[in-house]
């Protein structure tokens, strides 16, 4: 049987399809890498032009049906894709983000935003930046962030102009387009700098990572790690404290306004959960990975959030997940952060003996936890009757420890720094004509440090048990 048109122009052989010998979809990558390598010098792929991207996707859709004319020939296994999905994979694989590749890479870049194909702004120091990068149209950009989104199965366009997704290398973006966004598109990019932290790292000052002490010995003296007498965004006070609160499972809520590190507390509250518990994280855009560098996932679920497909496939809220997840016997459930009806199922599940629940609410202090959380509860089906007396007492009945957090400046920089650490005592307080649970601050920054512990704490019984010692609940 003779050659297709691309196997005589480009003269694959079947030895050039054996790239890999396992996953078809790898070979058939590795073919369309060697053509673009032939054609196109490295800065030239770096940059990811028209021409380049042209290229590529003329290359992956020949390959495509080269490889699998050929597999279906030999009896071969064949691409397990469809055709656009294919090129957009090999698209996103290969030219990546083009342009804002180096900012990726960047260390000092917190945050990208790109205002049409005439603006990126880099967020670094406490303020944005502006950069000399640009587009040649706002088709080609959107075309560079459906490259981008295409792993999450993600698109963008006039139809679905709203897209929030994590890029191949776990930054968080947002995409937004035509017809609702002008200039069009747009995209942040939230770079995850820390992904790596643990609680020691908290406390730690020079921002090299720590390793972590082995559970089996327990609380550790979290005050070897400081340098002088400056703390990191933890007193070692505090650190104990909050990994003895992990250890006796109680449940913790960070509350803090966007960038300010509750996702960063929550994943490393999340690994000094013990090893052989089932885990269970829900999140719209997987953030935390509480085992980074392990094969094995360790007991850990993850289950994610799925919008409303352009087919009609029906979208799987945090409410649905949160359902899904009792049925799953958890011994630790996590919600990336809480924003609505799904509240009332997770104060419901850890209020029937679930421990170590562990979710975030964005909110500028512990004083405005509880009015948020009526306002999500509000939100549910069977949570909008509760006036705020019930509502107060399953808060107060199913909540121990709000973490609030908040993002300052210090000599020019950045510090994300935690503001008080507030017990829930399990009481409900009148405050005119409504109620809301009584929470009293075990730690609290004075503006130079996180002071504490500033009163014995409720759950003092269930600290002694995993550890703690009087000495380190004794008031300061």
């Amino acid at each position: 049987m003779g050659q297709t048109y691309f196997e005589e122009e480009f003269a694959i052989k079947t030895a050039d399809i054996a790239v890999v010998g396992q996953d078809p979809y790898q070979e058939a990558l590795a073919m369309v890498r060697r053509r673009l390598t032939e054609t196109f010098t490295p800065d030239q792929l770096g940059v990811a032009g028209p021409r380049v991207t042209d290229e590529a996707t003329r290359l992956a859709s020949q390959v495509y049906i080269s490889f699998n004319d050929q597999a279906l020939r030999e009896n071969r296994e064949r691409i397990p894709v469809e055709p656009d999905l294919f090129v957009s994979r090999v698209l996103a694989d290969l030219l990546g983000m083009g342009p804002l590749e180096p900012l990726l890479d960047d260390e000092t870049v917190e945050d990208i935003a790109v205002n049409g194909p005439d603006e990126v702004m880099v967020y670094r120091g406490g303020g944005w930046e502006a950069t000399d990068i640009h587009f040649e149209s706002p088709d080609r950009l959107l075309e560079m962030l459906n490259r981008g989104i295409a792993d999450s199965n993600r698109q963008v366009n006039m139809v679905m102009p709203i897209a929030d997704a994590v890029l191949p290398g776990k930054e968080r973006i947002g995409v937004v387009t035509h017809p609702i966004a002008t200039p069009w598109p747009t995209a942040v990019i939230r770079i995850p700098r820390a992904r790596e932290i643990n609680l020691e790292d908290m406390v730690h000052t020079d921002g090299n990572a720590v390793k972590m002490w082995d559970e089996e010995h327990g609380i550790p003296d979290y005050s070897t790690l400081l340098e002088g007498e400056t703390v990191g965004m933890l007193s070692p006070e505090a650190a104990a404290y909050l990994h003895g609160a992990v250890l006796a499972g109680l449940n913790i809520v960070a509350v803090g306004p966007t960038g300010s590190g509750k996702t960063t507390l929550l994943m490393a509250l999340g690994r000094k959960i013990p090893r052989g518990k089932r885990l269970l994280i829900i999140e719209d855009t997987p953030e935390i990975v509480l085992h980074p560098h392990e094969d094995k996932p360790n007991n850990v679920l993850y289950l994610r959030t799925r919008p409303e497909s352009l087919e009609g496939v029906p979208p799987i809220n945090q409410e649905d997940l949160v359902k899904l997840a009792l049925r799953h016997r958890p011994d630790a459930l996590t919600l990336g952060e809480a924003r609505g009806a799904e509240v009332f199922d997770l104060l419901n599940a850890l209020n029937t003996g679930h421990k170590n629940g562990l979710t975030s609410i964005h909110a500028y202090g512990v004083e405005e936890l509880f009015g948020r959380i009526f306002l999500m509860l509000a939100q549910s089906v069977r949570g909008r009757f509760l006036d705020t007396w019930r509502a107060a007492h399953m808060v107060a009945s199913t909540l121990d420890i709000a973490v609030s957090l908040e993002v300052t400046r210090n000599n020019g920089r950045t510090v994300r720094r935690v503001r008080t650490i507030a017990e829930l005592t399990g009481e409900v307080i009148q405050k005119g004509g409504t109620y809301e649970p009584e929470m009293q601050a075990i730690y609290r920054h004075d503006g130079r440090k996180l002071d504490g512990p500033l009163t014995a704490s409720t759950h003092a019984a269930a600290l002694r048990e995993v550890g703690m010692t009087e000495a380190m609940m004794e008031p300061s």
